[in-house]
């Protein structure tokens, strides 16, 4: 019994050496030391959100509408060469009846002693009417290019503005108008540019009055009639008189009205391709409208103009409604 006892004091001896050997003391921690408890374990206090400056805020959105704006312009403007690609198909019925007998029969009787005159030019301009283009047509065309232009203007800009209102939902504390629905929104927006347009010149000043449309397509079919060189003697005493307040569908006569004068010189020529000739002249009518021509800016460059400075009044009006508290 006596042996048993000695045999485990020797072995709980030797097993407490090993695990002497094996286990290395616990460092002492010093006086006044405090444990640090693991990372998972300390509580995280949220970071405050940065509020950003109104100028931070519509700055992409600003540039969206920008871009978007202008490649719209190119489709809209695509709608006008369209146009008279349909205009050139009709060039040769135009030609076969501008040199038919019956139309040679007219000028030769309008340079009769004692004839009223007249039948000849009258006859041309209803044949280019029925097989190329009436000249209200192309008024209305370009009216309804730049009206649309304009309208997907205002549409971009109240897309962006439910984009802004996204973007502040998260500061109601800085932004007053996060607090505001997307309709009074909309009516604070409108009545800020309301006021930057008042303050503008130029066609920006028109868009109050909505006249921009008249304006721009006015500006720019007047222009071209002038580029094309019409005579007072071709555009007779009507003309004439409507020319003074540059109403479109006349505008667009005078063009007609050149092409047709044009037209009676050819005569000198018979065996001319009349066609494609007359193809050619559309072509240069629909660049003048659309491009312009030696400094005068076409359609491209007065809506170019009127956007850059909508973006600028668009800015404006945007700081004006994005006041912090």
């Amino acid at each position: 019994m006596r042996r048993k006892s000695r045999f485990r004091l020797f072995a709980a001896s030797i097993l407490g050496i090993v695990v002497g050997v094996l286990v290395p003391p616990a460092a002492p921690r010093p006086v006044g030391e405090r444990s640090i408890p693991p990372a998972e374990a300390i509580p995280r206090v949220p970071a405050a959100r940065v509020v950003p400056s109104p100028e931070e805020i519509i700055r992409p959105h600003l540039a969206w509408a920008e871009q978007t704006s202008a490649e719209l312009l190119v489709d809209y403007l695509r709608q006008i060469d369209d146009f008279f690609e349909t205009a050139k198909k009709g060039t040769p019925d135009f030609a076969d009846r501008a040199l038919s007998f019956g139309s040679k029969w007219r000028l030769v009787a309008d340079h009769v002693p004692f004839a009223r005159g007249g039948r000849h030019e009258t006859f041309l301009r209803s044949q280019f009417e029925e097989h190329v283009f009436r000249p209200t047509q192309l008024g209305e065309l370009i009216e309804q290019v730049v009206a649309g232009y304009l309208a997907q203007v205002r549409s971009i800009e109240s897309e962006m503005l439910v984009k802004i209102r996204a973007d502040i939902a998260d500061f109601p504390e800085t932004y007053v108008v996060a607090e505001l629905d997307e309709p009074t929104l909309r009516a604070r927006y409108d009545e800020a540019l309301s006021d930057a347009l008042s303050a503008a010149a130029g066609d920006l000043r028109s868009d109050v009055a909505g006249q921009v449309v008249s304006l721009i397509a006015g500006e720019v079919l007047t222009q071209v009639a002038a580029r094309l060189g019409v005579s007072a003697g071709i555009l007779g005493t009507g003309a004439a008189s409507g020319w003074a307040t540059f109403g479109i569908g006349v505008v667009v006569g005078l063009i007609v009205d050149q092409i047709v004068a044009w037209v009676w010189d050819w005569y000198a020529d018979p065996s001319g391709t009349l066609a494609r000739q007359l193809s050619a002249r559309l072509e240069g009518v629909n660049r003048l409208i659309v491009d312009g021509s030696d400094g005068v800016g076409g359609l491209r460059n007065r809506l170019d103009t009127y956007a850059a400075g909508r973006a600028a009044v668009r800015e404006t009006a945007l700081l004006a409604i994005l006041q912090t508290k």
